[in-house]
């Protein structure tokens, strides 16, 4: 388990907490408005993920973090001074008004230097990107409990389609269901609950 697990080793809280203040400021004196997505913004709504990088939606280049490799949405990847890799998201595709409508309507969270995507437009997020992490991302956060589904359900329809409204409302079944299956569990109905439903893999 060496060459690709150890070029992606995850990150600290201490590394995770002096890079964002460090994008913090080197953007407050570019400029430049970023919002914290990804892992990072998953972990602060309550998720146990870890990540071996920290995503930010900005609406413009910081010309303090040089561009090392382009992402082939929009924007690039860089290093901040202390070294941690982080991505500077600035979409350029079809999803491009998602996430620049998202960067006007962040969440505050004390203790943390640069605004947080909420949870709705993160949400929207992880449906556009698709990866099978992404996609496992979605159910952490829908059983976290801090996502307004109703308006996560409007928010989809609006920028994403009816089809996509589907794809949401099948994740949540599938959320219920787990959650249904942790408290039927202990009257011995688990099995029962979710047949036809399978955890592994």
């Amino acid at each position: 388990m060496t060459g690709y697990a150890s070029k992606r080793k995850m990150l600290s809280v201490d590394q995770i907490d002096a890079a964002i203040s460090e994008v913090g400021n080197l953007a407050r004196q570019s400029g430049v408005r970023v919002m914290l997505v990804g892992g990072v913004a998953m972990h602060h709504y309550g998720s146990d993920r870890f990540t071996a990088d920290i995503g930010f939606v900005s609406d413009g280049p910081v010309p303090e973090l040089a561009m090392e490799t382009p992402l082939s949405f929009g924007g690039y990847q860089s290093h901040t001074p202390s070294g941690v890799p982080v991505d500077l998201i600035m979409r350029d595709d079809d999803f491009k008004a998602i996430f620049e409508e998202a960067l006007l309507y962040p969440r505050r969270i004390e203790g943390v230097d640069v605004p947080v995507v909420s949870p709705e437009y993160l949400v929207l997020m992880k449906m556009v990107a698709r990866r099978p992490k992404d996609e496992l991302d979605l159910e952490a956060l829908l059983g976290l409990g801090v996502v307004d589904v109703d308006k996560a359900r409007k928010m989809v329809r609006r920028l994403l389609g009816a089809y996509a409204v589907a794809d949401l409302d099948a994740a949540v079944t599938r959320v219920s269901g787990i959650a249904t299956c942790h408290i039927d569990a202990a009257v011995g109905q688990c099995a029962a609950s979710t047949r036809g439903h399978s955890t592994a893999g």
